[in-house]
């Protein structure tokens, strides 16, 4: 029984988790939010209360939580059944939400302590989320990177009638360098700049957008299955976050491994987690978080092609050698056999 509380549609990681498992020879179930965005506290608690007794009608040998939101009804479910619990941690979720209220992100830090430790088996998406999880659940938590399922099988350039084209798909927040990098871009003859997906700034993006059509295109929410496409037609992916914030302190974005499986550089903040396998690999430019950091950067991969395409055939070379889902996947499965066993 796979729980997660947001649209499961919309959530790769756990349809690809979901998949994995269903390919190994296991079924798999969802308990899942249907609604637009995730729910508010109250909202929250009771659909807790609904899935829990919707679950109860049904028969599964083991629950997979996604994420702090869904270990309640976990929890729950295992008192309930005894059936083992897998705590799947895709972030350190009171870091996610400490800025939007630093309330409840410590009463989500206090209801993980009580929680967690409950959990038979825990999942960690990167080092720094392995070292929180593994001190609030007293457990030793596997890594199951949240790595492409599409590398290349060859490097392919990105059309070279086109600008030099920037992407940034994802959540669109303050901490992202979205609306930064449309002030950098819309004044640099020879760029362009695409943007999706929703959340906190969809309108102001839109809007920024809209006044300065030549070098900036908002694409609106990009389905997961368009978003290899789009990855292909750029010449650099956009992953400057915030280093200010907790929780870009300890993420690596899906965006990353993205990139890394079209043969596309990325371009990070430097000193953040999300800059080590770029710099590693050779597959991505570091910078400051600033404006001039990211100008720097896109001068750089403009003005020297075989820079920019060194840096994507590095990258394609460790998604396919490392840095791929087959690969994770073969963690969850072997963590579901023991289970099992």
């Amino acid at each position: 029984m796979s729980v997660v509380s947001n649209d499961i549609s919309h959530d790769g990681r756990v349809l690809k988790e979901a998949a994995s498992l269903r390919q190994a020879g296991h079924e798999v179930q969802f308990i899942g939010w249907y609604g637009k965005g995730r729910p508010g506290p109250l909202g929250l608690v009771r659909w807790w209360r609904r899935e829990m007794r919707r679950a109860l009608h049904t028969d599964f040998d083991a629950i997979h939580a996604h994420d702090l939101d869904a270990l309640p009804i976990g929890v729950a479910l295992k008192k309930e059944t005894h059936r083992p619990l897998v705590y799947d941690a895709h972030e350190i979720f009171p870091y996610m939400i400490e800025d939007d209220s630093p309330f409840l992100a410590r009463a989500a830090a206090h209801l993980e302590r009580r929680l967690a430790p409950f959990a038979d088996e825990v999942i960690a998406v990167n080092e720094p989320v392995k070292e929180y999880v593994d001190a609030v659940s007293g457990n030793s938590a596997i890594i199951v990177r949240n790595c492409s399922d599409w590398p290349l099988d060859d490097y392919t350039p990105p059309k070279s009638d086109n600008p030099f084209t920037l992407l940034y798909i994802g959540t669109l927040h303050p901490s992202r360098f979205v609306l930064e990098a449309i002030e950098v871009v819309k004044d640099m003859e020879g760029f362009r700049l695409l943007i999706g997906g929703n959340k906190m700034l969809q309108e102001e993006v839109r809007k920024k957008c809209q006044s300065h059509p030549y070098h900036t295109v908002f694409l609106g929410e990009v389905p997961n299955d368009q978003v290899r496409a789009h990855t292909l037609r750029a010449n650099a992916i956009l992953c400057l976050f915030d280093p200010r914030s907790r929780i870009n302190q300890v993420g690596t974005p899906t965006k990353l491994f993205e990139a890394m499986a079209a043969g596309r550089p990325s371009i990070t903040t430097i000193d953040l987690p999300m800059s080590e396998i770029p710099e590693r690999e050779r597959c991505g430019i570091s910078v400051t978080y600033s404006k001039d950091g990211l100008r720097l950067a896109l001068d750089a991969l403009q003005s020297q092609p075989h820079l920019c395409e060194g840096m994507g055939r590095n990258g394609l070379a460790a998604a396919r050698r490392e840095y791929n889902w087959p690969n994770e996947a073969r963690k969850l499965v072997k963590l579901y056999e023991g289970i099992g066993g």
